[in-house]
Formats: C-alpha cells, structure tokens, sequence
C-alpha cells in the first residue's frame, strides 16, 4: 500500500470511537486501511462505508470509521464494585527516592503496596453478572454501572478479555487513584547503595544515580542502571548498565540479558546477552551465551576466563608477563559446566569404587560379617553403576562440545599466556602475534 505509514490512526481515550485521516497523494482502498486499523488495535465496530467516506473525502481531515458498541440501560438493585487486590496502594507511589536516615522507612512503605507480575490481576469486578457491558473498539468488554465504567485503567494496566478484571501489562507495584488502577514500573534512587539503603530489590527497572557500595546487593525485575560503579553484588531480569565500572571481587554480576560497563576488574560477571566493556577486562570470569565485545581500538582482556558461545572480539588478550587469560567459545557456560561437574562426578565414583575394592570382602563366619559383605556388594554393584551412567553422560556432553565449531575470536594483538579453546580443540599463544582470528568473523556466528 502506498504511503501506508503516513496514514493517521488514532483511539478515543474511552475507546469507543477510531478516527482516520488520509494525506494528500496515494491511492487506498478498503481492504488495504482495514489492514491498517487493525494493526493499531482496531478490531471492532469499522465501517465500510465510513471507510469509503472517508477514501473520497477530503484529505488531511478526520473522519470517524469505527464506533464501539455502549451498553444497554438498565437499573439494578445491586451495584457492581470494583474490588482493589492490593488493599495498602492508595495514591500514586513515588518514582525517585533519596538515600538518608528515613530512606528504609520510605523503602519499606514503598514495598508494602505489594508486588505484581506481567498479567497478574490488579482489581475485579464483584456482583459482575449485575453489569452492563460495553465493547470497544479494540475488541475489549468494558462493565457499565449506569453510565460510569466500572474498570478503568492508568498506567501499566488493561482491562482483561471479558471485562472482568483489571491486568498489569509490566511488573512493578500496583496502586489505585481517581484516574483508575496501574502499575509504578520504574524507580530511581538518587544516591548510593550503602548503608543507608540496605539491599534493594525492585519489582521493575530499577536506576540508581550512584554506586552500588561492597557487601551490597541490588536486584530488579527489569532493567538496571547504575550511573556510578558497582563493587557490589547485582542481578537483573533484563540488562544491566553500568556506567562507570564493575569492580566486585566475590560478588556476582547476573544478567537476564546484556551486561555493559566501562571496565570489568576481578569480578564475576555472567549473562545470557553480550557483555560490552568499553576499556577492559582485568582477572574476571565472564560467561555469556553471546559474545564478549571488548573495543576495536583500546579493548584489553587479561587474566581469568571467558566463556562466550557466540565468541570475543578485542583489540588484545593477554599480557606480556604471560598471565595464564584463557577463552571457551563455540559452547553455552551452561554446557562447560555441566562438563565439569560430570568430570568431577565421576573421578568422585571412581575413587569410591577404588576404596571399596581396597576394602575386600571378608570371610564369612559371623552373622555380622555376611551383613558386611552383602553391604559391600551392594555399594560396589551401586558405583559400577552410577560409573557407567555418568560415563555415558560425559561422553554425550564432549561429543556435543567437540561438533561446536560456530564460534569466533578476533583480537588485534595476542600476547603470551592466552589460550583459546574452540569446542575440545586448543590454540596456545607463546609468543606475541598480530591480528588473529579463529573461527567465524564477529556477525556471523549465531
């Protein structure tokens, strides 16, 4: 459809009414602006022939092409009555707080409203069969008490399917006012994490306008953003910025998706997105099921591991005193680890097996001694076993390992004490050599 991105679609704040207007120049039919309104959402009530009005009118003037249908009059004995599921969330919460003495006790009335997921039920209808129900424009079934809607919605929040519930769309908490039931689902703290604040845990995308001190921990449904450096603990369910550095030996860094930050120092840092770091990556485990992106231009990884499925691009790894800095790529963290652990249950059976053959059987004669026996035939006949089944396990997971052959590095400069595993196959770096590349290029790998 021609200029289809320039046609103007727009819902009244009740939703009972769709408007259109066409531009000048381009030729639309019905079928094509039906297309349209029903990519915005509107899907009930449209007219043809309002369309066709509207298609042979005037340009640049807004025409009205679908009418939701309003409920029928009717007086009960019994009202309808919205129902709020969170009791203790009166009024609009705050969307910025400011570490200091009271800060735990705003945190902590904060957080009081309760919680709630995506999709969980924000406030029903009681006496709902008592309702007259209207039907919007976009499909949705609205309860009428009288001429008032029952259910009506602010920020984060939808009227369910069959109009008898009021749903977040995002996590966050949940409050009611005179414009209706919605979700906070966003938050600011305008200072550091410390002392002052305790941990902090928010159920939505969480900024904080500081650093996020030692021993301390900060975690957000969403997103998180620290404007300053974090040297504490941090999770996320989605990406984690960290605009200074990360800098948090003994603490983990966990993301949900990406993790970026200015450098990355003797800290764990773990994600399911790329980890970006602008400067560098000094004596830390990073394991992504991405890639590990260093800057083209002063990027640095020395010392630790670095386990990326997609691969890891930099301008150099390693350091001239030869610090051991090692790469795992082509393979998911998750499948390295379950290597290791296998690796380590079986040496664990097989030293057990090993000190039961040691122990022998003993000569029958006492009771006690056949007991014995017995007892020790059954843990030997349990280990073979278990050896055999942890075997079969760990060869599975190697053959897996040694077919990942997707993975890339790329670094401008190698130094000694770097190496590079791809899959089982190992690539050492004894001496300096410029612009490597193993495996695919950064792009190409998925």
């Amino acid at each position: 459809m021609k200029n289809k991105s320039r046609l103007e679609i727009w819902i009244s704040g009740d939703k009972m009414s769709a408007f259109l207007t066409i531009p000048e120049g381009g030729n639309w039919d019905v079928s094509e602006i039906k297309r349209a309104l029903n990519a915005k959402g509107v899907v009930f009530g449209i007219s043809d022939a309002a369309i066709r009005t509207c298609v042979s009118g005037r340009r640049n003037q807004p025409y009205q092409v679908a009418w939701g249908l309003s409920p029928p009059r009717g007086n009960n004995s019994v009202r309808p009555k919205l129902v709020f599921s969170f009791g203790h969330s009166r009024g609009r919460p705050p969307e910025a707080l400011t570490p200091g003495p009271r800060f735990r006790d705003e945190w902590h009335k904060l957080t009081s409203r309760g919680f709630v997921r995506e999709n969980g039920i924000l406030a029903f209808v009681r006496n709902a069969d008592r309702c007259s129900f209207a039907v919007t424009v976009t499909g949705e079934k609205v309860p009428y008490s009288g001429n008032q809607p029952v259910l009506k919605c602010a920020d984060n929040a939808r009227v369910s399917e069959d109009g008898r519930y009021i749903v977040a769309t995002k996590p966050g908490i949940p409050y009611v006012e005179k414009d209706g039931v919605g979700v906070m689902c966003a938050i600011t703290i305008d200072g550091d994490i410390g002392s002052e604040t305790g941990d902090i845990t928010f159920p939505g995308d969480l900024t904080v306008n500081g650093d996020v001190l030692q021993g301390f921990k900060v975690s957000a449904w969403g997103s998180l953003l620290i404007k300053g450096n974090l040297y504490g603990s941090a999770t996320a369910a989605g990406s984690i910025t960290v605009e200074g550095g990360i800098n948090a030996p003994g603490e983990i860094v966990a993301a949900g998706e990406a993790v970026t930050a200015r450098y990355c120092e003797n800290s764990t840092v773990r994600a399911f997105g790329n980890v970006v770091v602008a400067d560098a990556v000094m004596h830390s485990i990073v394991e992504t099921e991405q890639a590990l992106i260093c800057s083209q231009d002063r990027g640095r990884i020395v010392g630790g591991l670095a386990i990326a499925k997609s691969g890891v691009s930099t301008y150099s790894a390693g350091s001239t005193m030869g610090i051991p800095t090692v790469f795992e790529i082509g393979v998911s963290p998750k499948l390295r680890k379950r290597y290791e652990t296998l690796k380590q249950q079986l040496a664990s059976v097989r030293a057990e097996l090993q000190r039961l053959k040691h122990a022998g059987l003993r000569r029958k004669g006492p009771r006690g001694h056949e007991f014995d026996n017995l007892r020790l035939q059954r843990m030997r006949s349990y280990y073979e076993d278990r050896e055999k089944e942890l075997s079969d396990q760990l060869a599975n997971v190697s053959d897996a390992i040694a077919q990942s052959k997707q993975g890339f590095f790329v670094a401008q400069h190698v130094l000694p004490g770097t190496k590079v595993l791809m899959g089982l196959s190992e690539t050492s770096f004894d001496y300096p050599e410029q612009g490597v590349r193993i495996g695919g290029k950064l792009g190409e790998t998925h």
